[in-house]
């Protein structure tokens, strides 16, 4: 019996089948029932963890929470999110030398620090202080709730900040931008530009005496046309809901073939219209006592709901293992292994032993395969399909049929 794998959080991670060894979960080789030589994978496993995964790179697979000593900064890391492979991303905890010195990440302190000597790089903060003397370098940050006169003649800053991007702070006063980058008088990087009044009603705009540009190409808001030249190209992607009663449009994509999408709600193809698809065979999702490759004959029974088909000329034969599925029923039940596409109809790859003609029927050979019927030997209830093709040798291959299990 497989082996079921659940997270700390109770999440299930994965399955591992009987036999088999998971590597692609965590950064574990995790061993199934009944494999062979698992006293070494766990003996593995205990090194990886003892020496915290050391290395130059961050472990495969890794789960959050992981920790990863860093060989070449010799600094522990923990991973913030399941399979995080950019170093980057890796929250650094300390970093220790051969001469005794750590570097820590941010800290907190929320007492008196005495020493005869402390050396801080980028913050020092505090509820009170007096400093005799400051020195702030041109490539440094004064991050304040409030200052009052920064000097009273000119003041050259590099960034002044309120301490965090949703921090809110307030200029007063009628202020001049002069230029900066490119001619770019106010570069906002993230957010919009709002304009309102102290009344709450938005009676104010932003006053352009030509166009307002998109990507350099000016935009007339004044009847002007828009375009993937001067406009769409640059919108980012909407990810929220489309309010509208018709959308018209060429594709509705994922991204790729292999990545999941979702459709809810009661849907109806209209008069004329055709849902089209690439493979031709109807399959539902059945559960399996045992993992079976696409094309093998299943039937009714075992200790789940199928199992590969057993005798010669069975009347028990419920359908063909597929992985071309145009229309997959019970998506949902599981994946491959536990519940694989058992097809019902259509067209499938059938794995079948012996020389078969095309247009020929196919009965069950047993042992999950397939062959050519023979005279007097097709009944209602024993024919898999017919043959689409003809194969000339007399091992075990696999041929396209159409299949219609009664």
């Amino acid at each position: 019996m497989a082996y079921t794998i659940v997270k700390s959080d109770g999440e299930i991670l994965t399955t591992i089948a009987d036999g088999t060894i998971n590597t692609t979960s965590t950064s574990l080789a995790l061993p199934g029932r009944n494999y062979a030589g698992y006293g070494q994978s766990q003996d593995t496993n205990f090194v990886h963890v003892v020496e915290n995964f050391a290395d130059t790179t961050p472990p495969e697979n890794p789960l959050r929470g992981q920790l990863w000593y860093n060989t070449s900064t010799g600094t522990l890391n923990v991973c913030p999110t399941d399979y995080e492979s950019n170093t980057a991303n890796w929250v650094a905890l300390a970093t220790s030398t051969s001469t005794g010195t750590t570097t820590f990440g941010n800290i907190s302190v929320s007492g008196n620090i005495t020493t005869s000597n402390i050396s801080v790089g980028n913050t020092i903060s505090g509820t009170t202080g007096t400093f005799v003397n400051i020195t702030v370098t041109n490539t440094a940050t004064i991050a304040t709730g409030n200052i009052t006169t920064l000097n009273s003649g000119t003041t050259n800053t590099q960034a002044i900040t309120t301490s965090a991007n949703t921090t809110a702070g307030t200029l007063t006063g009628t202020w001049t931008a002069n230029g900066g980058l490119s001619g770019n008088s106010i570069i906002i990087t993230n957010g919009n530009l709002f304009i309102g009044n102290s009344g709450g009603a938005n009676l104010y705009g932003i006053r352009t005496d030509k166009y307002m540009y998109a990507n350099g190409d000016p935009i007339s808001l004044g009847g002007g046309s828009y375009s993937n030249a001067n406009v769409a190209s640059y919108l980012p992607v909407y990810n929220g809901t489309i309010l509208a009663t018709t959308v018209t449009l060429g594709n509705i994509t994922t991204g790729a073939a292999g990545t999941q999408g979702n459709i809810t709600g009661n849907w109806t193809l209209t008069s004329g219209s055709r849902l089209q698809a690439t493979y031709a065979d109807l399959a539902e999702r059945f559960e399996s006592d045992d993992y079976y490759d696409p094309g093998t004959v299943v039937e009714l029974g075992g200790d789940k709901e199928i199992t590969a088909v057993k005798y010669e000329l069975s009347e028990d034969i419920f359908g063909v293992i597929s992985n071309t599925a145009a229309y997959l029923m019970n998506a949902g039940a599981g994946d491959d292994e536990s519940h694989p596409p058992v097809a019902v109809s259509g067209r499938v790859q059938v794995k079948v032993t012996g020389q078969v003609k095309k247009g020929e029927r196919l009965v069950s050979a047993g042992n999950g395969i397939a062959r050519a019927a023979k005279r007097g030997e097709v009944t209602a209830f024993n024919t898999i399909g017919r043959a689409l093709a003809s194969k000339n040798t007399e091992d075990v291959g696999t041929i396209e049929a159409i299949v219609s299990i009664k």
